[in-house]
């Protein structure tokens, strides 16, 4: 029996991380990382890991020796944002071309300013946000230093449990009694996590490089996915409310629509919307259909 190609995955303890490291040993030999908590997923051989630490990232891929390496170890706010974001990315990129590794980097759809409306690859960033100005500096320096790289650019990833973040996020507010608001005015083309998961173990068996928009095939505001969220589970709608983030004095980018037409011709994995995924799942608005304000 023919070995099986080696693949290392940045962040395996993360949310889409996770999801790789529990799809990605069925075709690959896979060694994930982690940076406090080590997660229960069989199948992969975890290795703690400070992507700020240059000599620790070396020493990992020396002693992996990946074939392929999914870069999605990254933080959304704090004071190490660069250190992370950019460092971290520049020591992974170094690595994986000091052991001839191809090179998968995640990127967002909200390093542009959200002004345009429809964002193809070659749309230059525009970040508003200092997450979003990490991760475009994260692809100027791949650029440069690993041009034969995949970068990836993708919108808000989300699951279809109660346990997903973006539901324990809205739980945890109404639960509090506190209203949710939630943005109509703010466009995403929202992935489902397993969709998202599948679509780049597949890109890691292609020799595409360069950026490629990977997001789901239907855009909605922040309050229509939101509300599908919700719905999905039967949770009362009655403590959320649709606020207009451009009333609000809020520097966001406001329609980061990502066009998907290349990755749709590239890969052989549908990329799901939301309603999609909710109808692959098999359920929609459980005891709850005539509350849905779309």
């Amino acid at each position: 029996m023919a070995a099986r190609p080696s693949l290392l995955i940045t962040g395996g303890s993360g949310y889409l991380g996770q999801q790789l490291a529990h799809r990605a040993p069925v075709e690959w030999d896979v060694t994930a990382t982690y940076l406090t908590h080590r997660p229960s997923i069989p199948g992969c051989r975890w290795r703690s890991l400070d992507i700020r630490d240059l000599g620790k990232v070396f020493r990992l891929l020396e002693q992996a020796v990946p074939q392929v390496v999914i870069h999605t170890a990254a933080i959304g706010s704090g004071d190490d944002l660069r250190h992370v974001n950019v460092d971290g990315t520049r020591h992974v990129a170094l690595a994986a071309a000091h052991v001839g590794a191809r090179l998968i980097h995640l990127s967002t759809d909200i390093l542009f300013d959200g002004r345009q409306g429809i964002y193809v690859e070659s749309d230059p960033p525009s970040p508003v946000s200092p997450y979003g100005q990490s991760k475009a500096e994260a692809e100027r320096l791949l650029a440069d230093l690993m041009p034969q790289a995949a970068i990836v650019r993708t919108s808000v990833i989300y699951g279809l449990s109660i346990s997903d973040p973006q539901m324990r996020w809205m739980l945890e507010t109404l639960n509090q009694g506190r209203p949710l608001r939630l943005f109509t005015d703010e466009i995403r083309c929202p992935i489902w996590v397993e969709t998202l998961a599948v679509a780049l173990l597949e890109l890691a068996t292609l020799d595409y490089a360069g950026v490629l928009h990977i997001a789901g095939g239907q855009a909605l505001s922040r309050y229509e996915f939101g509300i599908r969220l919700l719905c999905l589970h039967g949770i009362d709608l009655s403590g959320v409310v649709p606020v207009r983030s451009a009333g609000l004095n809020l520097n966001r980018p406001l329609d980061c629509r990502l066009d998907i037409t290349k990755a749709t011709r590239i890969l052989n994995t549908p990329l799901l919307g939301v309603d999609e995924a909710i109808a692959q799942r098999g359920q929609f608005c459980v005891g709850q259909r005539d509350q849905v304000p779309f």
